[in-house]
Order: C-alpha cells, then structure tokens, then sequence
C-alpha cells in the first residue's frame, strides 16, 4: 500500500536490479493519467502510477506498450511529455503487468504540484 515514502528494495529482489539503475528516489503517489502508446494516433488509456519521480515513474503496462526503448506520451491533467520504455515486468514476477519509464523531456515534470506537495508533507 502506497504511504507516499520513497521506495526501498529487497537485496536480491527484481526491485534492488531496477533501484540500482535509477538516479533517484521514487515517491509512492497513484497519479491518474492518460498513456499514449502511439505517438501518430490519438488513443490513449487511462492508469494510475504506482511510483512518481522527476525523471520517471512506474506504470500499468497498457496495450500498445511492447518494447523496451518505445516512446510514449503520458498526460497529466493538462500536461504531456514524452516518455522512454526503461523496462517491462517480467511475467510472474512482482512487477508482472507494470512498465518503468523514464523522462524524454527533464524540464518537463508532468506531476511537478504532486511531488512538491509530497516532500512538504514528510
């Protein structure tokens, strides 16, 4: 369950491999947002993130996202950025059905209000 606290990995977990990849700390934060796996189409689906940072997050894997390295468009409310596929889970994994993505735009912080409203919080 989300309490809004960095996360921390297991030694030795799926998790640990992927923390140690990453340059900062995410924020336990279900933002909903609109995933635009086709940057030449308009379709688009709706999820929650499970983990927020800056630079990245931690999504449902969504129909249309089938490749490490595909770039995608995430909108939050009235603010979209391009995002890179950095992993897809593993099936029968912990992060089975979940996607990482990274930041194409870093000046472009699509859920900027949410993590400052976070870090005032702890």
């Amino acid at each position: 369950m989300s309490n809004g606290t960095p996360s921390k990995a297991v030694p030795g977990s799926e998790a640990s491999v992927l923390d140690a990849r990453r340059d900062e700390q995410r924020l336990h934060i279900a933002v909903p947002v609109k995933v635009f796996p086709d940057l030449k189409s308009f379709e688009s689906h709706t999820c929650c993130t499970y983990e927020i940072s800056p630079y990245g997050a931690r999504i449902a894997a969504l129909p249309g996202i089938n490749q490490v390295g595909q770039i995608i468009f995430i909108q939050r409310q009235n603010r979209r950025a391009r995002y890179k596929v950095a992993w897809i889970g593993k099936p029968n994994t912990s992060h089975a059905g979940q996607i990482g993505v990274e930041s194409m735009e870093p000046s472009n912080i699509i859920w900027e209000t949410e993590i400052k409203a976070r870090l005032k919080q702890l």
